[in-house]
């Protein structure tokens, strides 16, 4: 079986080399897969020079905003191309042991492969992994209900149709829900591995989507999802500053019309 790994990237050239890349160097992974989109054109030299040392494709694409840099990623790859979504400043992906412990993933490429033939067995488009990286609340277990796909590791099957692109209004965020539901909308179903997680940041590593977000920028995020999809999504109480959403199927409660 066959993949590709896109990575897209901004104002990050040494972060993405520390961290995404230096992970990935631990595992079996072949880096000839790997693709970096770079945003800003005006970075491809410092990028160039950082990632010298590693055996990757760096793709320019002059789309500022994740919405839009992630929609270029679809069109670049054919239809039904394997492909794997990364973020530029994830530290690990892990494994639950038990519920006090996590283990490293080593074998990536004998994981990616096994995601993409179950994804395939279900009928599905795309899996992810458990966004919360707490071995307490890993679960042994796959998932293809509605569940939150977290971007910064997911793996999709490429098509070139609505579900698989996101809204490109300007001051538009949390991309990785919006995508969660149009591909279960499409599918009926997503696939999760709720035993697997990233070890990473959210929020805090500087570059990337920080360049621009804001609170008012993630508000309107969540008021844009709530309006375009009230049955699949509700507010959730969030502890941060940012305000969040939760992925809940509220048509399975619908009464069933008598005919």
């Amino acid at each position: 079986m066959t993949y590709r790994i896109a990575i897209p990237s901004i104002s990050r050239s040494e972060t993405i080399v520390k961290k995404t890349l230096g992970y990935l160097s631990k595992t079996d992974i072949d880096f000839n897969k790997i693709d970096v989109f770079l945003s800003d054109p005006e970075e491809k030299a410092a990028y160039e020079k950082s990632l010298a040392p590693f055996n990757v494709n760096i793709i320019t694409t002059g789309k500022k905003h994740v919405n839009t840099q992630r929609n270029f990623i679809v069109d670049y790859y054919e239809e039904g191309t394997n492909i794997v979504g990364i973020d530029d400043d994830i530290n690990a992906v892990v494994q639950k042991v038990d519920d006090k412990s996590t283990k490293l993933l080593i074998e990536l490429d004998k994981f990616i492969k096994e995601a993409f033939k179950t994804t395939e067995q279900h009928k599905a488009k795309i899996w992810g992994i458990n966004p919360v990286n707490n071995p307490y609340f890993l679960k042994q277990n796959i998932s293809t209900n509605l569940k939150y796909i977290v971007a910064c590791f997911y793996g999709w099957i490429n098509a070139h149709e609505n579900f698989a692109y996101v809204s490109t209004e300007p001051e538009y965020g949390k991309e990785d829900f919006e995508r969660s539901i149009r591909y279960y909308l499409a599918h009926n179903k997503v696939v999760r591995y709720n035993y697997i997680a990233p070890n990473t940041k959210y929020y805090s590593e500087s570059g990337g989507i920080q360049n621009y977000r804001t609170v008012e920028y993630e508000e309107k995020a969540v008021q844009w999802l709530l309006k375009t999809f009230p049955l699949h999504c509700k507010r959730k109480n969030a502890k941060g500053k940012y305000p969040e959403v939760r992925l809940h199927d509220q048509t399975k409660n619908l009464p069933k019309l008598k005919i």
